[in-house]
């Protein structure tokens, strides 16, 4: 039976989408069999692997809040050779109010991804940036999770609520919810500023820490313009082959 991994971090604009598509995508080239599943309303993983998300009659939105629909109802194929995606829905917009009175309305997604995880290596989910019923439902579904840090100050706040959050999910929800690594991202090589956020990053979680580092480039920034990878759009860069090593370090840790 597949893993399944969330990508959260309360912050936007830290990486998390980027780092799911270009992970999928290191991953894919080892043979992995992955599921996508955007669980962000914003539905940027969902456009990022060149999938239209207004084009889609049903998505993860519809799925989470009716048995009617099912995964074979809402699975694409994506820009990333072999994986599969479960892209976001308009539903989900608006799931933390329709959701409000379903008994386990906490435990929506783990029930409906055991119709499906057994048929994949991996399923990465993408996160909201807030930490809502959505990603509530990420974490307790989730074998494990990774939290990408952009290597700004601002990046470290919330660090010490989102340590909090995991240890109540794993009280309530997820006994088994681990914390499989800190990754820093959008590193501008050699500056104080990333030095400063990866040496804090690492007196607060340890071996956690990822030792690949994602540094920033704007071939990066241009990679989802055309819904592609990094390892699709410019696959000899340094970024997509530090893409490449984080698919090593993370397998060896899942």
């Amino acid at each position: 039976m597949g893993s399944i991994v969330a990508f959260a971090n309360q912050k936007g604009g830290v990486g998390k989408t980027t780092t799911v598509v270009n992970l999928a995508a290191a991953l894919r080239e080892r043979g992995w069999s992955i599921l996508l599943v955007d669980l962000d309303p914003q539905a940027n993983l969902t456009a990022g692997v060149g999938v239209d998300p207004a084009g889609q009659e049903s998505g993860m939105g519809e799925l989470m809040l009716s048995r009617r629909v099912s995964f074979d109802d809402i699975i694409r194929e994506c820009s990333i050779p072999g994986a599969d995606l479960a892209p976001s829905g308009i539903e989900l917009a608006d799931f933390d109010i329709n959701a409000a009175r379903e008994r386990g309305r906490e435990r929506i997604l783990a029930g409906r991804l055991e119709e499906v995880r057994e048929n994949y290596d991996l399923v990465m989910i993408d996160c909201p940036p807030a930490f809502n019923l959505l990603t509530v439902n990420a974490l307790t579904a989730a074998d494990g999770v990774v939290v990408p840090v952009q290597c700004y100050f601002y990046s470290l706040q919330g660090l010490a609520s989102l340590t909090a959050t995991l240890e109540s999910i794993r009280e309530a929800y997820n006994p088994g919810l681990e914390l499989l690594g800190v990754l820093a991202t959008a590193a501008e090589t050699g500056t104080v500023i990333a030095r400063t956020v990866i040496e804090r990053l690492q007196e607060e979680f340890g071996k956690k820490v990822f030792r690949t580092v994602i540094r920033k480039s704007v071939r990066v920034a241009e990679a989802p313009m055309y819904g592609l990878s990094m390892l699709q759009y410019a696959p000899g860069h340094d970024v997509s082959q530090a893409y490449r090593e984080l698919a090593r370090e993370f397998a060896r840790r899942l």
